[in-house]
């Protein structure tokens, strides 16, 4: 859990944000969402322009989105731009489940308010879709049983588990990364580098070893009687995207295929028990339209499936079926910090998302501009016809202001946002540690030898959409960055 907050979470208990991290062979890939999304070709392109490094903006890191995606076309048939997918990688990647009596209408109603249906993966990014997901049979595709399992043959590959890293250890007088301190069935172990640590523990886990290890906060580090070994602004810059889930209530009539028929397709490895939701649309949008080719926001709309009704031998029906609207804000000006509580290598990290803190209150005004749009969206003629309305009952706290007044919905953003679970920013990469940069572009960090982080951390802003697949295309880069360092040949397709 993170720090009581003062602007966001604050209808959560003790108004903190619940943060997830996975912890096994695959990381966040075994508990997310499994969304295969790249980002915005514009943002990555204002990367590299800001880093002065070329081999970040998109067209250069295309190869590597490729590099990594198998990707074949499933029902229905949506425009899909296939030069910018990949054929031959080992991620499978495929479009999840499309509901005709759900998915019809939101395509139909954003199309009503001038969004088309588009590849948000190919060279436009807003507009609407079936949402692009890693599945395979209807299995979730995680990093670890892709890219990890298949190879533990190598020689040059040895994975352990329930493994606990405690700190790097560096040389203070040459300041070489030498080794990792870890733990591991109750015994310390250290494991030597004969070249470089690639430290890959994520947005929370890899600022949190940098510091106990010396890399981090001067001031901080001291006050917890750590040796500081380089003084750099480790977790200072935490950012995440906003989350809100609006519900409506609708007259639709649901009547379910009979368990054996979902079943049966299951086991063929498609239908509704292969997906957590029944429908998978999702749309990018802007604020102010034709500003840039950056969205501003995110929506993914969805029904929840009644796992325990489905079930049932006999076809259920299910009446006022509610639809849910996932509203992720991709708005980044407030920053929030992440610090060691102590420094014993056991204890979690203070987190302190500080959503919607910025000074001059722009991401409160983008996430409330958003929010009005899901209500204009639920508002249009395809939608009508099933009696839509807003039922998400009134936070208390909001009660003394006037319905759908500007301050009702800030009030009720305040109540009921929450973090999106994008974290980025706590290693950031730049080109100047006085300007709060942890590593370089080519991921390592400064003042420190043979040490790189590799993960979401690096990424000075949060990546627009989810962060999975950038993490991927992070890792094929500066694989090939490594190979080069080293001498060996990179061959690119």
């Amino acid at each position: 859990m993170s720090v009581p907050q003062k602007n966001a979470c604050l209808g959560n208990r003790n108004k903190s944000c619940s943060i997830n991290s996975g912890k096994g062979v695959g990381g966040g890939t075994l508990i997310n969402g499994y969304v295969y999304c790249r980002g915005s070709r514009e943002q990555y392109n204002k990367l590299a322009k800001a880093i002065d490094d070329p081999s970040w903006n998109y067209d250069n890191l295309l190869r590597y989105f490729k590099k990594t995606e198998y990707f074949h076309r499933t029902k229905p048939d949506i425009p899909i731009n296939i030069s910018y997918h990949g054929q031959d990688g080992l991620l499978n990647v495929q479009n999840g489940i499309f509901n005709e009596k759900f998915g019809k209408p939101f395509f139909e109603a954003n199309k009503e308010l001038g969004y088309s249906t588009i590849d948000y993966n190919g060279p436009n990014m807003i507009g609407t879709s079936i949402i692009q997901q890693f599945i395979k049979f209807g299995k979730r595709e995680d990093f670890g049983n892709v890219f990890i399992t298949p190879f533990l043959g190598r020689s040059s590959l040895e994975v352990t588990t329930r493994s606990y890293v405690i700190k790097i250890e560096i040389n203070n007088v040459t300041k070489t990364a030498e080794s990792v301190l870890f733990s591991k069935n109750g015994r310390i172990y250290r494991a030597k580098a004969s070249k470089e640590i690639l430290l890959s523990g994520g947005t929370i886990a890899s600022p949190k070893i940098l510091m106990l290890s010396g890399i981090g906060p001067k001031n901080h580090l001291e006050a917890l009687g750590i040796e500081v070994i380089q003084n750099l602004e480790v977790g200072s810059q935490y950012k995440d995207h906003i989350i809100v889930i609006l519900p409506f209530s609708t007259n639709i009539t649901l009547r379910e295929k009979p368990f054996s028929v979902k079943l049966d397709n299951y086991l063929r490895g498609y239908g509704e028990l292969t997906s957590v939701t029944y429908s998978q649309n999702v749309g990018f949008f802007q604020i102010n339209r034709n500003i840039s080719n950056i969205p501003d926001f995110e929506v993914f709309s969805y029904v929840a499936q009644n796992v325990t009704a489905t079930m049932q031998p006999n076809a259920p029906t299910f009446q006022n079926i509610n639809i849910y609207n996932i509203l992720s804000y991709f708005g980044s000006k407030s920053t929030g910090s992440l610090r060691l509580k102590s420094n014993n290598p056991y204890d979690y990290p203070l987190i302190d998302p500080n959503l919607l803190s910025d000074t001059n209150n722009e991401d409160m005004e983008g996430l409330y501009h958003s929010l009005k749009y899901i209500i204009k969206l639920m508002d249009t003629k395809p939608y009508k016809q099933y009696k839509v309305k807003l039922s998400d009952d009134c936070p208390p706290e909001c009660a003394v202001y006037q319905y759908n007044s500007k301050d009702y919905w800030q009030c009720y953003l305040k109540q009921r946002s929450t973090n999106g679970l994008h974290m980025t920013g706590t290693c950031a990469m730049g080109t100047d540690p006085t300007k709060e940069a942890v590593v370089d572009t080519n991921l390592k960090v400064f003042g420190i030898k043979n040490l790189r982080v590799v993960d979401a951390s690096i990424f000075p802003e949060p990546i627009v959409g989810h962060l999975t697949i950038p993490c991927a295309m992070v890792a094929e880069k500066i694989s090939d960055v490594i190979k080069i360092d080293y001498g060996q040949t990179v061959y690119v397709s």
